[in-house]
């Protein structure tokens, strides 16, 4: 079972917010503050923070235990809203639970595995024991935008998830393949990128909203994988939008299709 933080919960429409690896749900403090029309829900996913506990073993067991919290937070269809593994598990959610999800906005992933060579998966698990350095953790927090350096330990110092949880969601992430998915996807879902992400994940905004038959992809131009920290009235407005069913922010890019 998933420990969740949650406030306005008088409000009749939920967000459930999936937070990235590493961090945990106090990531979305900010964007609930803004959002004070919504009841919004922020759980720790498997290997993180107070649901450490959870283990991590795949994006469909995380996702299932994302659908029992919906089902726990109990307001009908809620809205989904996930960043990087938060995005990749939010997809799993609609791919196997589509009944519990009324909308999506997903940013940082893609639909596809990423090529890599045996020397970079090496050096990937190698930055794994490095995040156990809180002073790492914090160096990494920054180059994202979190300026909130607390937010990458749990009190006493101890890192939000251990270095085997990381080396496996890397793995995962890496190696995530639903194209064969997309099309039986119907909810309707916002998929984002920075503009200086990963090539892998903004080459595949075109796929997602050719493939889904619900889904529409932006570019958030000049901007990296952590552009919801550096941005947060930004991505505040853009769920709204979304989720009330309103014009998109002009600061996203509409992407140009092959």
């Amino acid at each position: 079972m998933l420990h969740y933080r949650h406030s306005w919960a008088d409000q009749q429409k939920t967000i459930v917010f999936l937070h990235a690896a590493g961090f945990d749900g106090r990531i979305w403090k900010q964007a609930g503050e803004q959002l004070t029309d919504f009841h919004c829900v922020c759980p720790d996913l498997p290997g993180h923070g107070q649901s450490k506990a959870v283990p991590v073993t795949d994006f469909d067991a995380a996702s299932d235990a994302v659908a029992e919290l919906i089902d726990r937070v109990g307001k009908g269809p809620v809205h989904l809203a996930g960043l990087s593994m938060g995005s990749y598990i939010g997809f799993r959610v609609l791919a196997r639970h589509p009944h519990l999800v009324e909308s999506a906005v997903f940013s940082g992933f893609q639909h596809v595995p990423i090529e890599v060579s045996g020397v970079m998966r090496a050096l990937m698990t190698a930055s794994s024991f490095m995040m156990n350095s809180r002073k790492n953790r914090e160096k990494m927090a920054r180059s994202l935008g979190v300026n909130d350096t607390s937010l990458v330990s749990q009190r006493g110092g101890r890192p939000n998830a251990s270095s085997k949880t990381m080396r496996k969601i890397s793995s995962l992430a890496l190696d995530f393949d639903v194209a064969a998915d997309l099309h039986s996807v119907e909810t309707p879902t916002l998929v984002l990128a920075g503009e200086t992400e990963h090539p892998s994940i903004v080459s595949a905004l075109p796929a997602f909203q050719t493939g889904m038959p619900h889904c529409t992809a932006r570019i958030i131009p000049g901007l990296g994988h952590g552009w919801i920290a550096t941005e947060p009235d930004l991505f505040a407005q853009t769920l709204r939008a979304w989720f009330l069913q309103e014009p998109l922010p002009e600061g996203l890019k509409a992407i140009t299709e092959d």
